[in-house]
């Protein structure tokens, strides 16, 4: 198995490679377009060979797609480092430390007693690194405080007093088998373990997580980390069947080239790509007009990390943009102004909301979700903010520096000074994105939701897989300027990371901020692009207004 660094290089040229196929596609995209009303070209397309080799006849459009395919499949080999063990055989022990381990023992570990346990255990069992992890970050219902070891030490019998004694053993018998029987996990990072925010799952993650934990062994503990590649391999057959085979195939060479799918890597986690597969398949579901079912995905990605909610703004504000603009149904019957679709996809959200949310209270109680809300508005407060951190307000706190490796104390105060006003203007831009949106489609719209959520928002880089959604959203299709501007500019993200990650290793701060940068770009060219759209529209111009192709239905 070949080291990470090495494929991230290699990544540097299949996002390259990713943005040659977006231009490609786009040209091809236009030459359908204009074939369409000249017979003999479009039977030109359709039959001219680009690849001939004996039998095998292949179009443009064929060789694009087997270009793809072949990227991808490349891709694949390439992020799997050139071995079968990130599938067959290795795992994350720090992750399933913390997910695979709390869920199994969350009865008596909570939201807030991992650390403390884990160190109880380890010191039971004899240090795993003695000397090397003196402090570990001590978690209540209201913040995060660094403490040393004795002090977890000496919460012993509060902690162990959660268990009985038989559950206490096999706690310790799994910790342990985690921390030590692997080998990988090596004492730097089971300091930085021990320091690290933690379990953060939601109560109905749990609900979900906690019967499959308590059944697998530790010792099979590699078929929980299998769970997500079948969530991604679902939903990227589901993009296929909403999309067609270019956008899958530029979905699939998304996950394989993505600097957010650096960590966690697929296969080595245990449910942390369940709400990045189900936001994607509720769009495909909204995109074959199957609106409950795509409201019931949206609710459980909703419930399994929170943030997947605002990817329905687009959808509400279409709702409301309908209310004062179907003035042609009078106000003693406003309800109706409102499709019936919008209604279907609130069915399937509400009653997957009260399924999963009424099962989880009653075997943990209300108190669990209260403490999951606490637990996650600490985690994003500014104080907390590592260098992992993204959002808005990240990119503003940058001022060109090159040297600054992680995110500074300065930082995080002009982070915490600069938050509430940069959460306003968002929220107005929100309300103007609401607006333009309101003559896209449905699937488009929830696409988009990477928007507001990149500026209102601070979190973790590796949540930024959502991505895909708007990924899908700009591959379907090709003939828009837009879509290929945006294409462009999202891969563009990824050739920069992994080129930086080499180039200038260590120096996340960098990273993230020049991110957060090409991301705001991102939304200011997205608001362009759909402000100039919809005046186009209002003034009557549908030519101008779709981006030079046939007129869009809204």
């Amino acid at each position: 198995m070949t080291t990470r660094a090495f494929t991230e290089q290699v990544k540097v040229g299949l996002a390259a490679g990713a943005m040659l196929a977006v231009v490609i596609g786009f040209v091809l995209a236009r030459l359908k377009a204009r074939a369409r009303q000249d017979e003999a070209a479009r039977e030109y397309m359709t039959r001219t060979p680009i690849i001939k080799i004996g039998r095998l006849s292949l179009n443009a459009s064929q060789t694009l797609w087997v270009a793809l395919l072949l990227f991808a499949l490349f891709g694949t080999i390439n992020y799997n480092r050139y071995n079968t063990n990130l599938i067959v055989d290795g795992y994350d022990e720090y992750d399933l430390l913390h997910y695979y381990v709390n869920a199994k023992y969350y009865d008596e570990l909570g939201s807030f007693n991992l650390l403390p346990a884990l160190i109880i255990a380890d010191h039971e069992v004899g240090e795993y690194c003695p000397g090397k992890a003196p402090i570990y970050l001590f978690q209540d219902e209201n913040d995060y405080q660094r403490r040393p070891i004795r002090h977890a030490l000496a919460r012993e019998k509060e902690v162990k007093s959660r268990f009985s004694e038989k559950r206490w053993k096999e706690f310790v018998a799994d910790a342990i088998y985690i921390q030590r029987v692997s080998k990988r996990l090596i004492c730097p990072l089971y300091r930085q373990l021990l320091q690290d925010h933690g379990f953060n799952g939601t109560p109905v993650w749990v609900l979900i997580a906690r019967p499959i934990a308590s059944v697998v062994p530790v010792e099979w503990i590699k078929a929980c980390t299998l769970i997500d590649l079948v969530w991604i391999l679902v939903m990227l057959g589901a993009v296929a069947w909403a999309f067609g085979a270019e956008t899958f195939l530029f979905a699939w060479i998304f996950i394989v080239v993505s600097y957010s799918f650096r960590w966690p890597t697929i296969t080595w986690a245990f449910l942390r790509y369940d709400w990045f597969a189900t936001m994607v398949l509720g769009i495909c579901m909204v995109k074959k007009e199957k609106h409950i079912a795509g409201g019931a995905f949206f609710a459980y990605a909703t419930l399994m990390r929170y943030f997947p909610g605002l990817w329905l703004f687009g959808i509400v504000a279409k709702g409301v943009h309908a209310v004062f603009t179907r003035r042609d149904i009078p106000l003693k019957r406003i309800w109706q102004r409102v499709p019936t679709k919008y209604y279907k996809m609130a069915l399937g959200f509400l009653v997957t909301v009260v399924i999963l949310v009424g099962a989880s209270i009653a075997r943990d109680g209300l108190a669990a979700h209260e403490r999951s809300l606490k637990n996650m508005i600490a985690h994003v407060e500014p104080h907390n903010l590592s260098s992992m951190r993204q959002g808005l307000v990240i990119a503003l706190s940058y001022r060109g520096e090159t040297d600054q490796k992680l995110i500074s104390d300065e930082k995080r105060l002009f982070v915490e000074k600069a938050e509430s006003t940069v959460r306003v203007i968002g929220l107005v831009a929100m309300l103007v994105l609401g607006l333009f949106m309101s003559r896209l489609k449905d699937w488009e719209v929830l696409g988009l939701g990477v928007i507001p959520y990149f500026w209102l928002t601070t979190s973790s880089y590796y949540y930024y897989s959502m991505r895909m959604t708007a990924i899908v959203i700009h591959a379907a299709d090709l003939s828009k300027t837009r879509n290929v501007v945006a294409l462009l500019i999202l891969f563009g993200i990824e050739l920069f990371c992994h080129a930086s990650q080499y180039l200038n290793a260590g120096n996340r701060y960098f990273l993230i901020s020049v991110m957060g940068i090409l991301l705001t770009l991102y939304t200011i060219t997205m608001m362009v692009f759909l402000g100039v759209k919809w005046f186009n529209e209002r003034r009557g111009d549908p030519i101008n207004a779709g981006d030079g192709t046939d007129k869009e239905q809204s």
